[in-house]
């Protein structure tokens, strides 16, 4: 009934389809809200060559000048359907993109400022971003010469609010979102010039992101280095070079991983540039104790056994046995020491048990020495000396 349905309204006149939903759509914008089936009616208006413009017209101008303040709270059903409405409307620009590009011109930048104003003040911008997200690629799809040239003006201020936004906290979900918005913003190269920089840090994070997001930041960099001259591109890069190739080394990696190829031949395309990096110092993770000094290995019944590391309870000993001043019982004290010194018995690989007198100078330097792999032993007495004094 409901593809009948549609068939009947997308041959009527285009006039009169549009003096009926222009009267009708808020009703039937919240008979949707209850009853979702009736959005394919307003998918198949938009696929019917009849009708979709002044459909199209209608049902734009209705979602931008009364449903965007919904999306202030994107869970609710009525976003939803906003989300899903503006997904109908920006799929078919394809379709007819010059006869769309007349119909969105009056909307597009209102959609922007809408959204670029409430991202910034309201507490869940969630639905704002996707909107632009879904309008952003419908736009990177089609040559839009005029509404590119439009949307020159707002290109700076939307940028600085999406980085302000990377800056500030956000889930995993609103960063991949925003970093999708840096690079996909709509506009000629040539306008993103003066911008370019700026966008070598999203480009970064892309290429150290999830799948998609190294995708994207993997086509977006080929793009750039296809178009824009070394000298103008490498000054841009300057401040990020380290940072994009090592994370082109990151994804050198054999089939079937899908991003090693295009990894590979960026590489390729960037020349000599991708070695000018090394004379930098790199920025390496370091860690005072990258493994655990010792671990005892603890079982219980039924045989499972697992493993507890000690170095936290070697540093509070240690720390019991050195602070004379902190007030600790002279009984805790003792009893840290003699758990310091079983534990050096182990790591060391002392024969025998350590008693509660523990060894003399001379006893532990005899035994260190014994201990001693007989191919790394030296003659010289002066080590013993050493160690005995120690």
């Amino acid at each position: 009934m409901l593809n009948l349905f549609s068939q009947i309204l997308s041959i009527m006149e285009p006039r009169d389809l549009m003096d009926m939903f222009s009267l009708c759509m808020p009703e039937l914008f919240e008979c949707m809200i209850s009853n979702t089936q009736l959005v394919h009616i307003f998918s198949s208006l938009l696929q019917s060559s009849k009708v979709y413009r002044p459909f199209a017209d209608v049902l734009v101008s209705f979602l931008v000048c009364s449903k965007l303040d919904v999306l202030k709270n994107p869970d609710s059903p009525a976003a939803k359907l906003v989300l899903n409405l503006f997904r109908f409307i920006f799929g078919a620009v394809s379709k007819a993109p010059a006869e769309f590009e007349r119909i969105l011109q009056p909307h597009v930048l209102v959609i922007m400022e809408v959204c670029m104003k409430n991202a910034t003040e309201v507490e869940k911008p969630l639905g704002y971003m996707q909107l632009l997200r879904t309008m952003f690629r419908a736009l990177a799809g089609c040559k839009f010469e005029l509404l590119l040239r439009d949307l020159i003006p707002m290109l700076q201020p939307c940028l600085n609010m999406l980085l302000t936004m990377l800056e500030g906290p956000t889930g995993e979900d609103m960063r991949d979102l925003l970093l999708e918005l840096c690079l996909t913003m709509p506009a000629r190269l040539s306008s993103l010039l003066p911008h370019l920089p700026r966008l070598m840090r999203p480009l970064v994070l892309c290429l150290k992101g999830s799948d998609d997001l190294v995708s994207l930041g993997l086509r977006t960099l080929e793009f750039w280095v296809d178009s824009l001259n070394p000298d103008f591109l490498e000054p841009s890069m300057a401040n990020v070079m380290s940072e994009v190739i090592l994370s082109l080394w990151s994804h050198l990696r054999p089939a079937p991983y899908p991003w090693g190829g295009k990894a590979l031949q960026l590489l390729g395309k960037l020349g000599g540039r991708n070695r000018r990096f090394l004379k930098e110092p790199l920025a390496l993770e370091c860690k005072d104790n990258p493994e655990h000094g010792l671990r005892l290995i603890l079982t219980f019944e039924p045989s499972t056994p697992f493993l507890v590391p000690l170095d936290r309870c070697i540093n509070l000993a240690v720390a019991a046995v050195i602070n004379k001043n902190s007030g600790m019982d002279a009984f805790y004290r003792k009893q840290s020491l003699k758990f310091l010194r079983v534990c050096l018995s182990s790591q060391l690989n002392l024969p025998g048990n350590v008693s509660d007198e523990g060894y003399t100078a001379r006893q532990l330097s005899t035994t260190l020495v014994s201990a001693v792999d007989s191919s790394w032993r030296r003659s010289e007495t002066s080590d013993i000396k050493v160690v005995e004094k120690y």
